[in-house]
């Protein structure tokens, strides 16, 4: 029987026995979904009682008996709603975690808490720890829910938010003084706590399945987050050359992270991705710094270049690992493009030693990848990387007045695409495209 994305395929008794086996949890979703349907949100009803019982007619009931008891009812019938509106949630969340409906009451509910709550503390250390226990059990689930994740991340982005604006508005209100992020501080060592555990929890998820891209971004969430909320100026928890400091460390432990996870399973395309984010933050710093036009900062904006320079060759040397140990993965060798990439911003502006050093880089990942070639006659991507990097060498060498160097290069890329055209048939429609464009 032949299997299509590793699965085989079903036979029609197959699939009618799968349905028949799935039918009662199918049902038991459908009854659950519409109990849930029916009960409002927590935020809509409250209002919805304010609205009935708080004012007639214009004025206040506040001091009639019969109004208090009326409030006293309404609050005994909003905890029951919301305590059955939880219990049935978590439930169908547990069986399917990609329901939606159900996410969205228990985020309506969340505001209310957050919103009605005199202490932030409170929200923090029992519903928001709820709401992430829930999450974890639709993700034992499934591990890569959507909902799941999104929701789990929501928590955590809201909380940061109500914080910061909390503590925003309460600054106006007072003088700059030593004492003035007491309650700020509290409200960021708990929240940072939970960080933490999430990132504990991402750990073990990840030590499972090393390609769970959900976890991958929400680990590089989690990273943003304490660098954002606990290291900016914002909150003046640092001066400005330490917070630099602490991100660097940072950037330098989630590589080594990724690192681990690809010397692993070479085949990690989420690994390859977090160490491109992280490079990407690493060039965004060094942009910074050589467009200011200090003449001062011109030794400092040379250094981030040959530190930039660095961490290029180092980058280029892993990758080159992962050829010559498993030649047939394209994870690498779409990272090796995407560096080839950084590459080509590097030495897009007219200094000539960019240039020099961007054709020096080129013809040695030429001479290295025609080892790869040569080791493996028969496998398309090195061939397709040494073409293409013989028609970069083609360009760069026609631009820097070399004309039979380029037209060497030009004249052995065509060898290599039209040899292509045999090694991958499918896409020699790709290839021939290419070779009507080529500059000989």
């Amino acid at each position: 029987m032949r299997a299509m994305h590793g699965r085989k395929r079903e036979t029609p008794a197959s699939r009618l026995e799968r349905r028949t086996k799935s039918l009662p949890k199918v049902k038991l979703l459908q009854k659950l979904h519409k109990e849930i349907v029916r009960i409002p949100n927590s935020l809509s009803f409250a209002g919805e009682k304010e609205g009935i019982d708080g004012v007639e007619d214009g004025r206040a009931l506040s001091s009639s008996p019969s109004q208090t008891t009326a409030k006293e009812d309404n609050e005994e019938v909003k905890t029951n709603v919301e305590t059955m509106m939880l219990s049935l949630t978590k439930k169908m969340l547990e069986i399917q975690p990609e329901m939606v409906t159900c996410w969205n009451k228990r985020k309506a509910r969340f505001c209310l808490h957050v919103k009605e709550s005199v202490a932030l503390e409170d929200v923090i250390d029992n519903v928001a720890k709820e709401e992430l226990n829930v999450s974890e059990q639709g993700l034992r689930r499934n591990p890569k829910s959507y909902c799941a994740w999104e929701h789990r991340r929501w928590v955590i982005a809201y909380l940061y938010d109500r914080i910061f604006s909390c503590t925003q508005s309460s600054s106006r209100k007072r003088n700059d003084d030593d004492d003035d992020d007491d309650d700020e501080t509290v409200l960021l060592r708990r929240m940072k706590d939970i960080v933490l555990r999430e990132r504990e929890m991402l750990e073990t998820l990840l030590n499972a399945d090393d390609r769970n891209f959900h976890a991958w971004n929400y680990r590089r969430f989690l990273i943003d987050t304490i660098s954002r909320y606990h290291f900016s100026d914002d909150y003046r928890r640092n001066k400005e050359e330490e917070a630099g400091v602490i991100k660097k460390r940072t950037r330098e432990e989630e590589t080594k992270y990724a690192r681990e996870k690809i010397s692993k399973n070479f085949s990690n395309y989420s690994a390859w991705h977090h160490r491109s984010v992280h490079f990407e933050q690493f060039d965004e710093g060094r942009d910074d710094e050589e467009g200011t036009e200090n003449p001062s900062s011109s030794s400092s904006s040379s250094k981030l270049s040959l530190q930039f320079q660095a961490v290029l060759n180092a980058e280029f040397e892993l990758v080159s690992q992962a050829f010559f140990t498993e030649p047939e993965d394209q994870s690498a060798w779409m990272y090796h493009r995407w560096l080839l990439s950084q590459l080509d911003e590097y030495s897009s502006s007219s200094s000539s030693s960019k240039k020099a050093y961007k054709i020096q880089t080129l013809q040695r990942e030429l001479h290295r990848i025609r080892d790869v070639s040569e080791m493996e006659p028969t496998c398309k991507w090195p061939a397709l990387v040494c073409a293409r990097l013989h028609a970069r060498l083609a360009k760069e060498t026609r631009d820097a007045d070399d004309p039979a160097v380029a037209t060497t290069h030009a004249a052995q890329a065509k060898e290599l695409f039209e040899r292509l055209i045999v090694l991958d048939p499918l896409r020699k429609g790709y290839y021939a495209d290419v070779l009507g464009r080529l500059v000989l």
